[in-house]
Parts: C-alpha cells; structure tokens; sequence
C-alpha cells in the first residue's frame, strides 16, 4: 500500500464509509474528506468528521502506518487535526493510540480489487499505457464525455504560456498571435526557436514592414540564416533588405540557430518561415480574424492561400534547385495544426481574459476537425478506442502525454474508473 493511493482512497471515498470505527471504538461518520493539500501542513484542510455524533471541523492526516505519526507529531502545522487516517495500525505504543486525536484504520473498509487494480496499475509491464491490460471497450466508451474537459484542462495549461508571452509583448494581442503561431509552425523541432525569433523582436519593427513579403523574409532569414555567402540573387538580395532593415531600425546582432536535421523538405525551416511571413504579410490584423471566425471552414479559407514565396517553389534550402518544382502551400493536416495549436488556444486565452469563454464555440469548431493519425492515436485504435473527432484525439493526445507518460494514474479519469 502506498500513502499516494491511501490520499485517492480517501479523496473520493473508495472504501466502505458505513460502520466505520475509530480504533478506540468510536463510531465516525464523513460529512466532507475536506480540499487535498499540496502545500505543507495535513493531507486534508477544512474537513468535517462526526466522531459519536460530534461533529469536529478541521485537518486529516494520512499515513500507510500509524507509527509514521512520528514524522508530524512536533509540527505546528498538525495542531487543529481532527483524525489520523492509516491504512493499518503498527505501534502499540499509548502516546501514539491514546493521543488527543482519533485513528481511522482503514485496512479492513478498503476492497481487495482497488488493491489488485492498483498494484497491476503500478507494476505492471506495459508497451503504451499502464492500464492497457485492464482495460475494455465499454471503459473507454463510457468516458468520452470527459473530452470536454480534458481539452480544457489543455487550453488551461496553454494559457499560462500564452499569457506570459502577451505579458512579454506588453499586452498586444496580435504580436502574441504571431508568436504563437511561430511556434506553431516550427514543429517539435524548431518550435523554440521560431518563438525565440519572434520574442526577440520589437512588434513594432513587424508592423512597419509586414506589408511585404520580402521584406518579412528577409528579417526572417537575416537572423536564422547566414545570407552573406549565398550564390543565388534571392538570398543576395535578401540580405541586403536585411542590413537596410536592421540599421533604420536599430536591430542588434543576434542570430537565431534553426535546424534541418530529420525533417521533411515541406517541413524545413526555410519553407516554414517564408509561408509565416506570408500569413503575416496578407493578414496585418490577423488577431481580429480569428476571434470573430465561428466555423472550421472559415479558418481553412484564410489559410487556403498560405504560400511561400515564389523562390521556395523549386527550392527546399538556399542555393540548391529542385529538379519539380511545386508551390509550397499548407496542406489540411498543417492547416488543422494551426488551427489547433494556434488559433484556437489563442482564441480561447482572449475569450477568458475579457470575461467572455467561447468554449461551446471552441468545441463546435472541433467537432468538425477530422481525428489526427499518429502513431499515438494509432495505439489508442488497437486498444479499441475509436475516435470521432478532433475534440477526441486532442483530449487523448494531452492524457497520454500528461498523465501516461508520468504514471499518474491517480489523477487520471481512466484510472480512476478502474479502481472504482
């Protein structure tokens, strides 16, 4: 048994609450387990507990022995405590059993399926999830409502990203936009980077010149590429803009390091970065766009033409011409992946921050976005799960990674259906 489970036992009340007694006889009724606890002091604050029908307002503390008591018992903090809960009662000793609060011990209340469900959880062996043994069909099927809100919960975390950008950039909306969507577009690998490029910069200095697409690239590839060097006249002549630009605006030396490795050619920065200064230079008030846009099929149309620049046609890297050229266009599944990672976090960031969520608005859009096919959800598929939506994948991308991945399955709605 471990103190963890002991705390979800005990959170929502997973053991039998009827002809509960203290160890010294006294009957125990739970009016409220009380809020968990993750700063210092109980496991439990605010808990009501009627102990032979007085009722005691206070703090529970929770230990796997009751001999752990030993940790606290000099602690200012566990003065108000009102019971100790543990799973099984070890030391005899009267100071402990005879203390001025009561002992819960809940070894004997608890079901021995929460135990087994629990170890199998815990240590088990498993090639994708903890749970992938133990569960069914129905389990998942049963869940699906709780898309919502693992989404949200997902928005929520995003949130706190978005608004210390927006922080960053002095409370201007479209210059966190843009961020975002840098980020966005710079995948896995380069994500950090293209966000890097974009908080390094004056928004100021992009509004003046986002009306041109050369002139957005060659900010863009003044600072992520070395220009100087370049055979072909396009980036000769993008590194000229790039000096004017950056004497009439006073913009330091910096240089901002991008990588081609293990990337598809469409994916390469080079060709994300011009599309980027595309969107930017056909869309100065993109913001505006975005959060007056209630359906997916606006959202497509805005990005249908998103193209790089006519150079990038039969080019993937500077100074080494393709042998087919083809217009370097967004195609749906990099469309729905700024729709999902940029447009509609941000959206909801904004909504929240006025006072005004557009959540239900949020989840129509998603509704209509087709399931991604990654390998992930390709695994969740050969468990059974099928999924409708995006709405769906996004919620089971963010457990996986969130909660699969760490083994929290305490806090984890599957998990918590098993070891009901």
């Amino acid at each position: 048994m471990k103190e963890e489970l002991l705390h979800h036992i005990w959170q929502f009340k997973k053991f039998n609450t009827q002809n509960l007694y203290t160890i010294e006889g006294n009957k125990v009724e739970i009016i409220d387990v009380g809020s968990y606890n993750t700063n210092a002091g109980p496991d439990f604050i605010f808990a009501r507990i009627k102990i032979d029908n007085i009722e005691c307002n206070g703090n529970v503390e929770i230990h796997v022995k009751s001999s752990d008591w030993s940790k606290h018992n000099l602690d200012n903090n566990y003065s108000n405590l009102i019971l100790h809960v543990v799973y099984e009662v070890d030391d005899n000793n009267n100071k402990i059993l005879n203390s001025y609060f009561p002992i819960l011990e809940l070894k004997s209340y608890i079901s021995n399926e929460i135990r087994n469900n629990y170890n199998l959880l815990g240590n088990s062996t498993f090639q994708f999830i903890p749970c992938e043994n133990l569960i069914n069909n129905s389990l998942f099927s049963n869940i699906f409502s709780v898309s919502e809100n693992l989404y949200l919960d997902k928005l929520e975390n995003k949130c706190v990203h978005i608004y210390d950008i927006l922080k960053r950039k002095k409370n201007d909306w479209e210059a966190t936009l843009t961020t975002v969507l840098a980020h966005t577009l710079g995948l896995k690998i380069n994500a950090d980077a293209f966000e890097h490029l974009f908080l390094s910069l004056d928004y100021r200095i992009i509004r003046k010149i986002s009306k041109s697409q050369f002139q957005m690239e060659s900010l863009l590839f003044g600072i992520t590429h070395d220009l100087k060097n370049k055979r072909d006249s396009y980036p000769q002549d993008l590194y000229k803009e790039f000096k004017f630009i950056q004497t009439k605006f006073n913009i330091p030396n910096k240089f901002i390091d991008v990588k081609y490795f293990r990337l598809r050619p469409l994916n390469f920065p080079s060709i994300r970065l011009s599309q980027l200064a595309n969107i930017i230079s056909k869309y100065q008030n993109l913001f505006s766009y975005i959060i007056g846009i209630k359906s997916v099929n606006q959202y497509y149309r805005l990005l249908d033409d998103v193209k790089s620049s006519d150079y990038w046609t039969d080019h993937y890297v500077f100074d080494k011409k393709t042998v087919r050229g083809n217009e370097k266009k967004l195609s749906k599944s990099q469309k729905d992946l700024i729709i999902l990672n940029a447009f509609l976090p941000i959206k909801f960031a904004y909504s929240k921050n006025i006072g005004k969520p557009l959540e239900e608005e949020i989840f129509e859009i998603l509704y209509e976005i087709r399931s991604e096919n990654n390998s992930i959800i390709q695994k969740y598929n050969n468990l059974g799960v099928k999924f409708n939506s995006a709405l769906d994948s996004q919620a089971y991308l963010y457990l996986y990674k969130n909660k699969c991945l760490k083994k929290q399955c305490l806090s984890c709605v599957i998990g918590y259906k098993i070891l009901k």
